[in-house]
């Protein structure tokens, strides 16, 4: 009985019964992360669980461009609907409506959303939940999945004793929370007394705090809690966005230390949820963690020139055909990015007043610029002459590093500090020749221009051969076409990576919002037939080491008591093996659900197999398989000790095949599984030695042997055996040999694999990750050889 299970009982939470047929998917999205600054949190150690995933194999790094804009509305929708650029800005203004979004308001939300649904396909979360999203994108609520789960209907359920209980239970989460909202609120009124932006007065700075309490740490552990339960419930997809580390690299920067130490909080909650996640008796979930975009280090304007973008703003639209017409501008100068505008949003409070007036688009200049990019919107058409003064002024007189303009034959005309450019011919020039994704970040931008919601100018902070700015105040922002900004990461487990990286070409060097909906679909089922197998390969190059591989997969059952031969299938995959001895291995048993576990297993890796029974029992059987990406024929398939039921010892065989690799040497290949007994093993040696084996075997042909052993490498039985072949763990100098039984705490090397002097052993290896310690009471073992 878990923590979070007794809560679910004493929530009234409905908690279901059996195992689920598919399997579920979690994303957890870390806001504004950029991929260097990730890889800097590991190196520094704030974010420990997942550096260890990453060391044993279980997350590969990979890269995820955002798009522009690099803001959350925009990375959402083309992850949850399909749909690039589904906003062409954090705050903008909505032409049709006439009025100025903002897309942490409910109100702006659900009006895009409702504009993705027409425009989009399925939602990606249907069915799911989703916490602390811009859109619901299925689910019943933007932040809490189900009715059933809101917070009105849990306080009606739960009576006081109840709720005392669940307190005495979360009682050490619960100090750790007060104590790290204690330490925020410090660090905040510090900041705050010292007035570390001149431009805001203390009480000003004081009225933040609670907001970033809430965001930053309350909220999160909000999430975690929820997501926990859900797991519970077996909810088939879930989608949570951690805040943290956005909202403080808003203010101090992405590189500060302590928009770095939140990493530490939401690295725990992502432990929590991952190990629930693996130990779930209902639904097997895998886990992808990803950021929406990153963040670059920015100087504000107002810091900068000593004034408002608004005044230098109407400054330029002073002169000129927009003489007289009033600029509409949201006036106040946010230290915290949207923090304040979030915590209102989730305490239900009304928003803020942000400018004096509504907008008024048909006569007035609207500026939207929440970020590092901007939208002007003029009131009536100019001339093109009339738009590039307005530009070239835009950039001498106000300073804006970067102005667009779209032109009517759909090229975009940049203006920055060292001349005008047209885009996307001269993108070096704008975005910079070094940008990670130069191509496709053009392509996206001058699309940009062309978004039925933007401006007539696009203003941005971006220059790549200066400090980027940002209009509001602000040390850490996003939105615009930067290198960092536009580069956030991806961890995607070994199980989907292979799916994508095979169909999804592009993947291979970057994976964006529409890719990660296409493998979150193809995961779930929903885009057809769900093919967890491996991808069809080409021919292996001949000069690359033979991968040999022994696995004990103890009938497909794991430490969590699931029989998932799937699950066997992936952990071999991991190290892309030619040839696998694998033992205790079930065929149609009822105790393993009737599967014939050799043959899915084959069918997922495509490969050929041969499969041997030590037991039958009707249509039940027992025993051994060899996989095999060559060809191979099978010489011997046979037992080595009969059963002998008065010592209730088992029969032990061995399979014996010849390899015959295209354009390449053949060599034998045999699978074995010794038995318990120390007579009985050093038997099975000898009769695997003798003739009726290998002893016919001629001198000069190569032979690998591979299997459960039973016995130490001390023991008579391996004695045998390494007077004619050598144990693969002791050939590669400097290697330690490492053990594989059992897999939770490996102590013991009774898994081995022997070669004759024809090889050379490049290198030995065993998967240690979070599925390879639950899938079996083994770890495989596996050998690189060169055949001489």
């Amino acid at each position: 009985m878990n923590r979070t299970r007794l809560a679910s009982r004493l929530l009234g939470v409905k908690l279901p019964v059996g195992e689920a047929e598919h399997p579920g998917l979690i994303i957890l999205q870390i806001d504004g992360l950029s991929r260097s600054q990730f890889e800097y949190a590991i190196e520094k150690g704030n974010l420990p669980f997942l550096s260890k995933l990453m060391r044993r194999g279980h997350f590969t790094l990979e890269s995820f461009y955002s798009g522009v804009p690099s803001t959350t509305p925009a990375v959402q929708g083309e992850i949850f609907y399909g749909v690039r650029a589904a906003v062409p800005g954090f705050q903008f203004l909505h032409r049709e409506s006439g009025k100025v979004m903002r897309m942490y308001e409910a109100e702006s939300a659900a009006a895009i959303e409702a504009e993705l649904r027409e425009r989009g396909e399925q939602p990606l979360l249907e069915g799911g939940c989703g916490y602390s999203n811009i859109y619901r994108a299925g689910t019943a609520f933007s932040r809490y999945c189900s009715q059933d789960l809101a917070s009105t209907e849990l306080v009606r359920r739960v009576n006081p004793l109840k709720w005392l209980v669940l307190g005495l239970v979360y009682l050490p989460k619960l100090l750790r929370m007060a104590g790290l909202a204690l330490l925020e609120f410090a660090i905040a009124l510090a900041d705050a007394v010292k007035g570390f932006y001149e431009r805001e007065n203390v009480l000003s700075e004081l009225i933040f705090v609670p907001a970033r309490v809430v965001v930053c740490i309350l909220l999160r552990e909000a999430i975690r809690f929820r997501i926990l339960l859900d797991i519970e419930r077996g909810v088939p997809v879930i989608h949570g966005n951690f805040l943290g580390y956005d909202e403080q690299s808003h203010r101090r920067g992405p590189r500060s230390a302590f928009a770095h130490w939140t990493l530490k909080g939401i690295d725990r909650a992502i432990r929590d949820i991952f190990r629930a996640g693996d130990h779930s008796a209902y639904r097997d979930y895998e886990v992808i963690v990803h950021s929406d975009h990153g963040q670059e280090h920015t100087i504000p304007y107002e810091r900068k020139y000593g004034r408002e973008l608004h005044s230098a703003v109407a400054e330029v639209f002073s002169t000129g055909p927009m003489a007289g017409t009033e600029v509409w501008m949201r006036r106040r100068s946010e230290l915290l990015g949207d923090t304040m505008g979030r915590f209102r949003n989730l305490m239900g409070m009304q928003s803020d007043s942000v400018a004096s007036g509504t907008p008024q688009p048909e006569s007035q200049i609207i500026v939207t610029a929440m970020g590092p990019l901007g939208h002007i919107y003029l009131p009536r058409p100019l001339a093109s002459e009339e738009l590039e003064n307005y530009a070239l002024e835009l950039v001498k007189s106000a300073g804006v590093p970067l102005v667009l303009l779209p032109q009517e034959d759909g090229t975009v005309r940049a203006f920055n500090g060292r001349g005008q450019w047209s885009l996307p011919t001269h993108a070096a020039e704008v975005l910079g020749a070094s940008h990670p994704f130069l191509a496709e970040v053009t392509q996206d931008l001058v699309a940009l221009c062309f978004h039925p919601n933007a401006g007539n100018l696009l203003i941005s902070g971006w220059d790549p051969e200066g400090e980027p700015l940002s209009f509001p105040m602000e040390n850490g922002a996003h939105c615009g076409p930067g290198s960092e900004e536009t580069r956030g990461f991806l961890l995607v487990p070994d199980r989907i990576r292979r799916w994508h990286h095979a169909r999804l070409p592009a993947t291979g060097t970057r994976v964006r919002g529409e890719d990660l909906r296409k493998i979150g679909l193809h995961f779930l089922g929903r885009d057809g037939t769900r093919e967890e197998r491996v991808a069809e390969r080409l021919q292996r190059d001949r000069e690359l080491p033979l991968r040999v591989m022994t696995y004990n997969i103890h009938s497909c059952v794991g430490l969590d008591g699931k029989v998932r031969p799937e699950r066997v299938a992936r952990v071999i995959n991991h190290f892309d093996p030619d040839i696998i001895a694998v033992q205790e291995v079930d065929c149609h048993r009822l105790r393993s659900r009737g599967y014939d576990q050799a043959q899915l297993i084959a069918d997922h890796l495509r490969m050929t197999h041969v499969f041997h029974a030590m037991f039958e029992e009707q249509r039940e059987r027992y025993g051994i398989a060899l996989f095999s990406r060559h060809p191979f024929t099978t010489i011997r398939a046979d037992y080595l000790t009969e059963a002998d039921p008065r010592l209730f010892r088992e029969a032990r065989g061995a399979i014996w095949v010849k390899v015959e690799p295209e354009g390449g040497k053949p060599f034998h290949f045999v699978n074995t599984h010794f038995g318990l007994g120390r007579a009985e093993r050093v038997r099975q040696a000898d009769e695997l030695l003798g003739e009726r084996w290998l002893g016919t075997v001629p001198a000069d042909e190569p032979v690998v042997v591979a299997g459960d052993f039973n016995s130490g490498p001390r023991s008579r039985a391996l004695q045998r055996l390494r007077q004619r072949f050598r144990d693969v763990q002791l050939a590669v100098p400097g290697h330690v040999p490492i053990p594989t039984f059992s897999s939770a705490c490996p102590l013991l090397r009774i898994d081995h694999v022997f070669v004759s002097e024809h090889f050379t052993v490049e290198g030995v290896d065993q998967p240690f990750s979070p599925v390879a310690r639950i899938a079996s009471d083994h770890l495989p073992l596996c050998a690189e050889l060169t055949l001489r």
